[in-house]
């Protein structure tokens, strides 16, 4: 009986033995292979009667940290992130060109400005005027490039958005269907479903690239995974996520969470009826590559084409838009002024002024022309001043109407008539004293090339017309998409002559319209608003063109410190991964030499007992 005791424990052992080589030979031969994780095996003895009677061989399991997975997860998604806007704002910052550069869009604006300094120093050299022209060229065919990348690289955001989310679905099916099979084999077949572990945490990580995971284990070695924000993705069942790239992206093309005005694809979660919960905002996507593109798309890359539209508003609005004063006015025991609307085109802007004597507090109001009343109302920020009230007048209805608008905006502490013409009329409430107005003027466009000596269209809007720039906000905002679209007035090219002669008596040597241009750009300050949520700034056009390159270039240096930032912190829980979950080679190849004697005193146990064996026959 022992002799058949000793052949079954020897019997068992070379079994045990047998499967640990073949676990430490897979260990060997998948040491490289991305995703594998070392595997061990674990015996058990079996007792009966207090004896040991075999060796069997329980489980074959993954040595991993599922701690330090968890971080690497959490940290493919966080690098991924990072990348994805380093990538994008590398372009961006390369469209704009580094402070100083030959071709960044400040040196064209300072090139420009050179060329009125000569301008105004020798008027009557028809090669000097022509430079003059050659370089606002240069500067606005910069613009339409920049403005082109931009909406090019906002386009490739939203077809990459698609893909992201198909590969989503992709990798979320292949998790399915491996989660189903190791609960099979931990079920069932109670068989090792280490390997088929390791090809679903391989998904898991490619997952985590494209959106913010967080896995939790379940039962029989299953998993559950939702995005951070606590969104289900897998749970028995793989969601459906659903996104259609728009076609054509451009400036007016913009994401709006109302899916009716919505202009660029949303994420979606697909239920089993085919009904659509837009999850870009509520999924919990940021963080990862799919949160970044919808960044880039929606708020970085828009950002930066509002500052290319400013710029070009602004040199068109410096050249192009001249002051229109108001003239006081005292009527009976009321003081104000009259304000000549003529030359106001839509979009043009006249400001009130006025101070509440009861509190000191002063009060500005911005009225904006708009020839149509599907244009009201505006909001504040039409105007890049953030210590205003704007109010869209309608000037369809002719003076009387645009007279009782304003009265109706200012309330009855005013009284607002059309005294005659296109005069428009504010004055105080009189004795009463309660409110004090300061001042009322306006700024309108010149729409003629001899219209006054400041201003003229120098720049233009080819986009349809060509026309003139004045800034409209009747049906879409003429300012947005403007540098995709700001040219230099044709009739300028066709007789240079009038960039002096502001008008027809106005001799080719006189220096007034060029000193007029050279201070337009180098000395008249403008309000500009560069950054979203951000204060306006008040300051030149070539200075603003200064302040939007240092920005873009403070970004993207700013994208690579936190890229290059997130490598460390993603190398160093990688190597903490790897460390619990890699294969040490020489480790295995030790292990083998202890199988191998292992598996030689088993064999050589069940030589002595058949031997002894054979002799007990013989007897």
């Amino acid at each position: 009986m022992a002799l058949t005791s000793a052949l079954s424990i020897a019997t068992s052992g070379l079994k045990a033995t047998n499967r640990d080589l073949e676990v430490a030979s897979s260990n060997i031969a998948n040491a490289n292979t991305p995703g594998y994780t070392k595997k061990v095996s674990s015996r058990e003895d079996m007792v009966l009667n207090g004896q040991v009677t075999s060796v069997v061989q329980t489980d074959v399991q993954r040595t991993l940290d599922l701690v330090a997975q968890k971080q690497f997860w959490t940290e493919t998604g966080a690098t991924s992130y990072s990348k994805t806007i380093n990538d994008y704002l590398t372009q961006v910052d390369a469209m704009f060109g580094q402070p100083g550069d030959a071709n960044a869009l400040d040196a064209l604006v300072n090139e420009f400005a050179t060329s009125l300094q000569a301008l105004e120093t020798s008027p009557d050299d028809s090669t000097t005027r022509l430079q003059v022209l050659n370089d606002a060229s240069v500067l606005t065919r910069a613009m339409n490039d920049a403005s082109e990348t931009i909406q090019a690289l906002r386009q490739d955001a939203e077809f990459a958005l698609e893909d992201a989310v198909q590969s989503a679905n992709d990798i979320l099916q292949n998790i399915q269907k491996l989660d189903q099979q190791i609960q099979e084999v931990s079920l069932t077949s109670g068989g090792s479903a280490a390997g088929l572990m390791d090809q679903r945490d391989a998904f898991v990580t490619q997952l985590a690239e494209l959106m913010p995971v967080r896995v939790t284990q379940r039962d029989n070695n299953s998993i559950q995974i939702s995005t951070t924000g606590g969104l289900t993705l897998y749970d028995a069942e793989a969601v459906q996520l659903d996104f259609t790239a728009y076609g054509t992206v451009g400036p007016y093309t913009e994401w709006d969470s109302q899916s009716n005005d919505n202009q660029l694809g949303s994420v979606y979660l697909k239920s089993n009826t085919g009904e659509l919960t837009d999850i870009t905002l509520s999924g919990g996507l940021g963080g990862s590559r799919i949160g970044a593109l919808l960044e880039l798309r929606d708020d970085l890359l828009v950002e930066a084409q509002a500052q290319l539209d400013s710029l070009a508003d602004g040199l068109a609005d410096a050249f192009g838009k001249f002051d229109i004063e108001g003239s006081a006015v005292t009527v009976g025991a009321q003081d104000g002024f009259d304000l000549d609307l003529t030359d106001l085109q839509s979009g043009d802007e006249f400001t009130f002024t006025y101070q509440d004597v009861g509190t000191g507090e002063t009060n500005t109001v911005t009225f904006v022309r708009v020839d149509s009343a599907t244009s009201l109302p505006l909001g504040d920020d039409v105007t890049a001043r953030n210590d205003d009230t704007v109010v869209g007048i309608d000037f369809s209805g002719g003076m009387a109407s645009v007279a009782a608008q304003v009265q109706t905006a200012l309330g009855g502490a005013f009284t607002v008539s059309n005294p005659a013409g296109n005069d428009l009329r504010i004055l105080d409430d009189g004795a009463a004293n309660t409110v004090a107005i300061q001042s009322f003027d306006g700024r309108a466009t010149a729409t003629g090339l001899q219209q006054t000596a400041g201003a003229l269209p120098f720049f233009v809007d080819a986009g349809a017309g060509p026309d003139i720039y004045s800034g409209s906000v009747d049906g879409q905002v003429q300012q947005t998409g403007f540098s995709g679209r700001i040219a230099v007035n044709q009739a300028l090219f066709n007789d240079p002559t009038l960039l002096v002669r502001h008008s027809a008596s106005t001799g080719i040597a006189d220096q007034t319209r060029p000193s007029e241009l050279l201070a337009a750009l180098t000395d008249t300050k403008l309000t500009f608003s560069y950054q979203d949520g951000g204060a306006p700034v008040s300051m030149t056009v070539d200075e603003f063109a200064r302040q939007v390159i240092s920005y873009q270039s403070q970004q993207a240096e700013t994208a690579q410190i936190r890229y290059d930032g997130q490598q460390i912190v993603m190398n160093n829980v990688l190597s903490r991964f790897e460390e619990s979950a890699s294969v040490d080679v020489d480790e295995e190849l030790a292990r083998l030499l202890e199988l191998q004697t292992a598996y030689s005193a088993n064999a050589r146990v069940m030589t002595a007992v058949k031997e002894m064996m054979d002799a007990l026959m013989r007897v």
